[in-house]
């Protein structure tokens, strides 16, 4: 855990995001915005909304919580928890009223439950979230109106019933504004990804002198993740696909905990995903132990110069679905398919957030969108991925930088 007073982001870009956030409210004629986040230990969720407005970003935050941002008045953190929390979130976040409410789930760390959905009964006195927000516009002069949620696609069905059976005029079909405002970072926020970018970057020059003959893939892991958790990072998971003797349709890709083992000639291909102050990076790169290199060599050679060829396209006013045209020419070309639609993801305080690099999307990058580029191939035939590079970038005013430094290039360890 960090000091709030240390946090690279300073507290006034913490106001600034909650007064604009206040002011869709008011243009929507909605009385609260209320911002919902899954537990921070849910990493794949959308997890950041919450963390964006409140900096209380790291593994601590194992709860159900909301920010409700009235049209009105101050905000307020409500969190299904208990007491001892308090005293986390006082350590890293500006805002001043915090309160504790029931839960719906009774397998939540929660000091009070609701024994209905809409809390006609709880345990301990407590209010649930949809109580607590009515009181709140109504204490703010601010009701007669609905609320808008901001993270509505990741509420749970209770939660959801909670705060349209709670709020007399219901909720609003409006926009998710929090993740609008996310997909643009500020230059502290770059900052911070900077940094996570350092860390993942520091598990691969690990790799390099760790990696022998004979590994399994669970030991490089450990001695991976080791050398991120040594620097501190919140979380830290690095994953791989190896091939035997570089056949790369007999390789295994695994995400579970890789227990098969790597002699000279296998082809290697680590993913790591770290999460440092909150900020997330999910990095790739590929190689092999020893100097020889798979017969399938040149997918992989002609796969990173597919990705190069994207980044090198990238700049402010490009539309979004024009990097998936040219990463789909380049799979062509090669008697490949781009696999999964996608050829990455937004990447802040969640690990997929916006923009979101997938076929059809009309957006246009802007500077400041920082996202994965990952293009991946499938093999003529099969359902084997080939995934060698992934690259955390932000687009700057004149084009793309990438923010993990360690070579892109193939390795060979």
């Amino acid at each position: 855990m960090w000091d709030k007073t240390e946090y690279e982001v300073p507290e006034s870009q913490f106001n600034d995001r909650l007064e604009k956030v206040r002011e869709f409210a008011d243009q929507n004629d909605l009385s609260a915005v209320v911002a919902y986040s899954a537990p921070t230990i849910h990493h794949w969720a959308q997890s950041g909304h919450v963390s964006y407005l409140t900096n209380w970003s790291n593994l601590d935050r194992l709860v159900d919580t909301m920010v409700v941002v009235p049209r009105k008045g101050a905000p307020v953190l409500l969190l299904a928890g208990v007491e001892y929390m308090l005293e986390q979130i006082d350590e890293v976040s500006w805002i001043k009223d915090v309160r504790m409410v029931s839960s719906p789930d009774p397998r939540a760390v929660s000091s009070s439950y609701d024994a209905g959905v809409a809390g006609e009964e709880t345990e301990g006195g407590a209010t649930t979230f949809g109580g607590a927000v009515a009181d709140i516009v109504s204490a703010n002069g601010c009701g007669g109106r609905p609320i808008g949620i901001a993270g509505k696609d990741q509420l749970t069905l209770a939660l959801y019933m909670d705060l349209e059976s709670s709020i007399r005029e219901g909720v609003a079909d409006t926009p998710d504004s929090v993740a609008e405002l996310r997909a643009v970072k500020s230059p502290e926020e770059i900052s911070l990804q900077r940094q996570v970018a350092a860390v993942a970057d520091r598990c691969y020059e690990t790799m390099m002198i760790a990696l022998e003959d004979g590994m399994w893939g669970y030991e490089l892991s450990a001695e991976m993740d080791r050398a991120g958790k040594i620097v501190g990072a919140d979380f830290i998971y690095n994953t791989m696909h190896t091939a035997p003797q570089g056949d790369l349709e007999s390789g295994v890709l695994s995400i579970k905990s890789h227990d098969h083992r790597m002699h000279r000639g296998d082809y290697i291909n680590t993913n790591a995903y770290i999460i440092n102050k909150g900020y997330w990076i999910q990095s790739a790169r590929s190689g092999t132990i020893g100097r020889t290199f798979p017969s399938e060599a040149h997918l992989v050679q002609e796969l990173l110069d597919i990705q190069l060829e994207v980044l090198d396209a990238i700049q402010p006013g490009l539309p979004i679905g024009e990097m998936l045209r040219i990463a789909e020419a380049g799979a062509d070309r090669v008697g490949c398919t781009v696999q999964g639609g996608r050829i990455g993801h937004g990447q802040g305080l969640d690990y997929s957030e916006m923009p979101f690099l997938t076929a059809g999307n009309t957006e246009t990058l802007k500077p400041g969108n920082t996202f994965v580029l990952h293009v991946c191939l499938e093999i003529p035939g099969t359902n084997k991925l080939i995934r060698p590079i992934g690259n955390l970038c932000v687009v700057t005013e004149d084009g793309v930088e990438i923010l993990d430094k360690f070579s892109s290039e193939l390795f060979y360890a």
